[in-house]
């Protein structure tokens, strides 16, 4: 009997746990994703700030480490090129923390800049490209869609 309930035990505590607050991340993230697309550094450095003391102030979660690490570098960007080529790494850390989560009650779209090969997350289906800004707002598209717990 005692195996019977261990297993389910050892089963969850091995489960990797996720962020407890996805949408705070999101939400930090999205201001980051408008700064850029709107090419303001300083908008965009202020939105780093908040979503690296956003990070280290949640509980442990699977990617934590990776995502903190990936949010201090693109923290020591400051002009608008540099922001933009390391936000891509935060993207991919981040839709990965939303894949596995089930804690994100608005619909995400990840979206590609097939110029820049680069991916960013989205809280609409509309392209605005953070890459590029104005020269080249629409260009992209949505290669996959979390709808509130569930992967399209």
């Amino acid at each position: 009997m005692k195996k019977k309930l261990l297993i389910p035990v050892i089963l969850l505590l091995g489960h990797s746990a996720v962020a407890q607050n996805t949408d705070r991340l999101l939400n930090e993230y999205y201001s980051i994703k408008d700064a850029l697309v709107n090419s303001d550094a300083g908008a965009a450095s202020a939105a780093i700030t908040a979503l690296q003391q956003t990070v280290k102030a949640e509980n442990h979660f699977a990617q934590k480490e990776v995502l903190a690490g990936t949010v201090d570098k693109l923290a020591k960007s400051k002009a608008i090129e540099k922001q933009r080529a390391a936000f891509n790494d935060v993207s991919a850390i981040l839709w990965k923390i939303v894949q596995d989560s089930d804690k994100v009650s608005e619909t995400v779209y990840y979206q590609y800049c097939p110029m820049k090969k680069a991916y960013w997350l989205s809280e609409a289906p509309a392209i605005k490209n953070p890459y590029y800004g104005s020269a080249m707002l629409t260009c992209g598209k949505v290669t996959e869609i979390k709808n509130n717990g569930v992967q399209e």
